[in-house]
């Protein structure tokens, strides 16, 4: 068997380094500790290089992954194995019985799981998204059926949960070109495979096994090099490794040696996905890639727990469980998430909190998941529908622990930030448990990145029960690639047309701009905590622009935030443009801009270095074809201009 021991390189936040020789756990985690003091001590400091440079020393670290011992392939626990075993199965029966949570969860996916007996298969036809839509939604079915099956003993879950998995078996592939949908293709089939075992007969687990066999784990070792998952950084990486070993420890009796090829190869690239985590679990891509990511790793850490005995340490990876917090940050006073990048405002059911809850001892974790769970189980009693349920949510139900003895959580900082990391991020709240709390969610880190934006420096902003600064967030995938968007949607280069796309490129988003010129897409900001704030230096990105810029967040006293933009000019004049979007219906003052929405009144106060103008404008029609509409979407700008070798800053404040 190959060797398990594997470098878990944690990737510089500041520049990349070589990866040290291996060092033991213990004088990591220890590592660890001094590294987390040392960003408390002085996360204050007003030398920002200071700082720096002790991150500098204490950052080009590794990790060694847990050998997976040799004996744990030697005899594999039987079917079901695969997140729950046959113990849990026969327990799960009496828990819907005495536990109300877990009643509702079995309430919502009997629903769906009724909803199907009556629909036909999932038709796999590309509608600009690939496979990936048509995928997913069999994985649920299968999910739901199968579950269904295992808790009630009805025939008619299993025959249609058979239907669904032949459907997919019969397909010529599972569109390997887009690897993604393959690996959740495999998800689906790989738990329908193990739950329904032993009620298939044995031509049924040979096809399904010989799809998974064939379609999936096979396929993945074709053209590597064109494959860059394999080895890279972000959610790829996670849910096609994640996919492809629950699939090989699905039918690792009939391929052993192909299963541990898949292992071993997950388990050393596993390394440099995790590091996104690093130091503090903040998530480069957002919270909805977040929770994309993350669900397939934590599936592939328990996948191997259950079915091997270890998780090759895969949970201990630096900022890994203290994700489990990331989306509370990430989520305003309103409820809606802070969605930069290519994300949604909305979050709804997260199985995968479930799982950090039992893993953690946690039950804070799930609230927000449980409020709406009960929503939609009460709607279903009513005789409403499921629909607005997770594809994943058989899941929480095997997670679920209502023995759990919750530990007292820290309460949450009212100033977070994600103390570095790929793509530094940064909360200011007044409260928390407060709907009408002042809330700031800032993004500083760089373009160049996976499913980023031309956003650095940018915000939103609620208060009183109003999100009053918006973010746009995602541009239809299958419309930009339907509009002639196809090659550059993903495209983060400088000269991307990517860029060019509004909710992409920087003009919709809340910046300071300089001389309406693109931010650089390979320089990368960073955040420095201060005083009921943060300050993101905003140099590296307009340094072709201006010698020097800063933008401070406060938070003041009576709730209002200031935003303060300072810079110096090089040996050319620069016209600064200030940029705010929002949904409210906004008129102007003589220092600013006075915002009405939902019976609610922001003024924005405005003081500068030079004379100012104010502009107003409605962007709520496409600019381009590959462009979607932005209702009510409305742009108020600041215009100044500021000499050569000069100065410069303007300050804005907000009031009710």
């Amino acid at each position: 068997m190959a060797d398990w021991n594997y470098e878990m390189t944690v990737l510089k936040t500041v520049k990349k380094q070589q990866p040290s020789s291996h060092a033991k756990r213990r004088a990591l985690e220890e590592h660890h500790r001094k590294m987390n003091r040392l960003l408390l001590v002085f996360s204050g400091t007003k030398d920002l290089r200071f700082f720096l440079s002790l991150l500098l020393l204490v950052l080009p670290i590794t990790i060694c992954a847990q050998a997976l011992p040799r004996k744990a392939w030697e005899v594999l626990p039987p079917h079901p194995r695969l997140f729950a075993n046959a113990t849990r199965w026969d327990a799960l029966k009496q828990q819907i019985e005495n536990d109300e949570i877990s009643k509702n969860i079995f309430t919502v996916v009997r629903s769906t799981a009724v909803k199907l007996l009556d629909q036909p298969p999932v038709q796999y036809v590309d509608k600009g998204a690939f496979w990936h839509e048509p995928m997913r939604q069999a994985q649920g079915r299968i999910l739901s059926l199968a579950m269904m099956f295992r808790l009630t003993g009805e025939q008619r879950f299993l025959a249609r949960a058979k239907l669904e998995m032949q459907t997919m078996a019969d397909l010529p592939n599972w569109y390997p070109q887009h690897f993604l949908d393959t690996a959740e293709g495999s998800l689906g089939m790989a738990v329908g495979l193990d739950w329904l075992h032993d009620s298939l007969t044995s031509e049924e687990r040979a096809q399904f096994e010989e799809a998974l066999i064939t379609k999936v784990l096979r396929t993945s070792f074709e053209d590597e090099a064109g494959k860059s998952w394999i080895s890279g950084n972000n959610n790829w990486t996670a849910v096609c490794h994640g996919g492809l070993v629950i699939a090989a420890l699905a039918v690792a009796e009939r391929e052993p040696a192909l299963a541990h090829q898949i292992v071993d190869r997950a388990l050393k690239n596993m390394p440099r996905y995790a590091a996104l985590y690093a130091p503090a679990g903040a998530y480069s891509e957002g919270p909805d890639y977040w929770a994309y990511g993350t669900t397939f790793y934590a599936l592939m850490t328990e996948t191997l727990r259950m079915c091997l005995g270890t998780t090759g340490n895969l949970e201990q990876a630096p900022g890994f469980l203290q994700t489990a917090d990331y989306t509370l940050q990430m989520t305003a006073p309103s409820g809606l998430l802070y969605n930069f990048a290519d994300n949604g405002s909305d979050m709804g059911i997260e199985p995968i909190m479930f799982w950090f809850a039992r893993e953690l001892g946690r039950d804070d974790l799930i609230a927000r998941d449980l409020t709406n769970l009960k929503v939609i189980a009460d709607k279903i009693m009513d005789g409403g529908s499921s629909d607005d349920s997770s594809r994943m949510l058989p899941l929480a139900l095997l997670w679920r622990d209502p023995m759990m003895k919750t530990k007292l959580a820290t309460p949450p900082p009212l100033l977070w930030w994600s103390q570095g990391g790929s793509q530094p991020q940064a909360v200011i709240r007044s409260a928390w448990n407060d709907p009408r709390a002042t809330f700031v969610g800032i993004k500083a880190g760089k373009a160049d990145d996976s499913h980023a934006h031309m956003d650095i420096g940018s915000f939103v902003l609620e208060a009183n029960g109003v999100r009053w600064a918006v973010d746009l967030g995602r541009e239809s995938y299958p419309h930009a690639r339907a509009n002639g968007m196809a090659a550059d949607l993903f495209k983060t280069t400088q000269d991307s047309k990517r860029w060019s796309i509004f909710r992409c490129g920087p003009e919709s988003h809340n910046l300071i701009r300089f001389n309406n010129a693109p931010q650089r897409v390979t320089a990368k900001a960073e955040i420095r905590p201060m005083d009921n704030g943060f300050l993101v230096d905003l140099t590296p990105v307009v340094c072709d622009q201006v010698t020097s810029a800063q933008r401070k967040f406060t938070l003041n006293l009576d709730q209002s935030v200031t935003i303060r933009d300072e810079w110096k000019t090089s040996d050319k004049a620069s016209d600064i443009t200030w940029q705010w979007l929002t949904h409210a219906t906004v008129s102007m003052t003589e220092n600013g801009f006075v915002l009405k929405q939902a019976g609610e009144t922001l003024r924005l106060s405005a003081t500068a270095s030079s004379k100012l103008n104010f502009t107003i404008e409605d962007v709520s029609l496409p600019m381009n074809k590959f462009d979607s509409p932005n209702p009510r979407l409305t742009r108020v700008s600041i215009h100044l201009n500021t000499p050569a070798t000069s100065e410069g800053w303007l300050q804005i404040k907000t009031s009710n």
